[in-house]
């Protein structure tokens, strides 16, 4: 009987890519979902994409149009989610994208609204929620007073900013009207000090009967820089079992009633305890760190999508991995602080306990396109 393949989407992207190829070298057959096979010559290249369908993103089109696209395409099998309004594709077109021929884990359109840190502003559990607020731009000041100070806005990508107390506030809002756009809604939230190793993720898998199955925790060792400041997404991480997070996130999506994956993005502070800074309903961007260390995320993934049999709860990390985002398509960052020469030797000599994203000792073609674009990149530092 044949197998139904695995299916990522964006395959453009080192990083789904890279969640691809773990799934190869577990023996999975993949099914890759791409832009433009020209644009991204690693998905014909490498050895473990059995198959490639060009369509556009869904950053491109709507819901409807993205959901359409995959049936004319015929793609069936088991799809994973690795971005938010992917993620929320499935918890809306579960019914219809299930008929035609999808199989997946999902949470319903609600429970996505649930996990956001406003609607859990009364949770009494182990994970902290910091006090979080939209707003008008008019209403800045008035609101971020009424969390209190530290605080940070969260209003754009690439725009996070932190004040310390109202002054610098009252003296940012003179000028930023000619360069934020304080028209738009405002997410603030009060900000957890701290560096970023502070800062840590818990991944995890919860079968149909809201048990989680998989898990995995990481401690953050550097984000991408942004306009205003180091508030971007993860560029390095390592593998770090810390309990009391795990159970802290597994407390709150049990209470919720998950389903599927999970990231919990959270931080510390200076008295040990967490803080929940969001949940976003997919696999986390670098979930290639995960299943280097072994946490077994797609395998049990694709187990709970094609038996009808349970799986028993258990964490299989080896807490040995660290991570280093050295391969990075145009629209991300790569990891500029660790090129080195140590780490190329590192790389080449592919050493197991070292994760670099999309570079993998067994698709050598693949390495080849990759490398061509990071020197191009590197040398122009884009």
């Amino acid at each position: 009987m044949n197998q139904p393949p695995f299916i990522f989407h964006d395959m453009q992207d080192s990083q789904m890519f890279a969640l691809a190829q773990s799934a190869g070298r577990a023996g999975f057959k993949i099914h890759g979902i791409t832009q433009s096979i020209k644009e991204a010559p690693w998905v014909k290249h490498s050895q473990f994409i059995d198959e490639v369908t060009e369509l556009p993103s869904l950053g491109d089109v709507n819901k409807g149009i993205y959901a359409l696209n995959l049936k004319k395409a015929g793609i069936t099998g088991v799809f994973v989610p690795v971005v938010d309004d992917i993620a929320d594709l499935l918890a809306e077109y579960a019914p219809l994208l299930r008929k035609n021929g999808l199989s997946f884990l999902t949470v319903s359109p609600n429970q996505i609204d649930m996990c956001n840190t406003i609607a859990l502003q009364q949770w009494q559990g182990s994970l902290w929620i910091p006090p979080t607020a939209y707003c008008t731009g008019q209403d800045l000041l008035k609101t971020a007073i009424a969390i209190g100070f530290p605080i940070i806005l969260k209003s754009i990508r690439d725009g996070f900013i932190t004040f310390y107390n109202q002054q610098s506030l009252e003296i940012w809002l003179e000028t930023a009207h000619t360069h934020y756009p304080l028209h738009l809604h405002q997410r603030v939230q009060r900000y957890i000090q701290g560096s970023t190793e502070k800062m840590a993720t818990v991944l995890l898998l919860f079968d149909t009967q809201t048990r989680p199955v998989r898990g995995f925790t990481a401690r953050r060792l550097r984000v991408a820089q942004t306009h205003y400041g180091p508030f971007g997404e993860t560029l390095a991480a390592k593998a770090e079992w810390l309990p009391n997070l795990y159970h802290a996130a597994v407390e709150l999506l049990t209470a919720i009633g998950w389903v599927g994956f999970a990231e919990v993005e959270c931080k510390q502070d200076q008295n040990g305890q967490w803080h929940l800074l969001e949940i976003n309903p997919r696999l986390s961007g670098w979930t290639c760190l995960a299943e280097a260390d072994g946490a077994g995320l797609l395998q049990a993934y694709y187990h709970l999508n094609t038996t009808n049999s349970a799986l028993e709860p258990v964490c299989l990390q080896r807490s040995q991995t660290s991570y280093s985002r050295m391969i990075a398509s145009s629209g991300h960052q790569p990891d500029w602080e660790n090129f080195q020469y140590s780490t190329y030797k590192k790389m080449f000599q592919h050493q197991t306990q070292a994760c670099f994203g999309a570079w993998d000792k067994l698709d050598k073609q693949a390495n080849q396109a990759w490398l061509k674009l990071m020197v191009k990149r590197f040398l122009k530092k884009v």
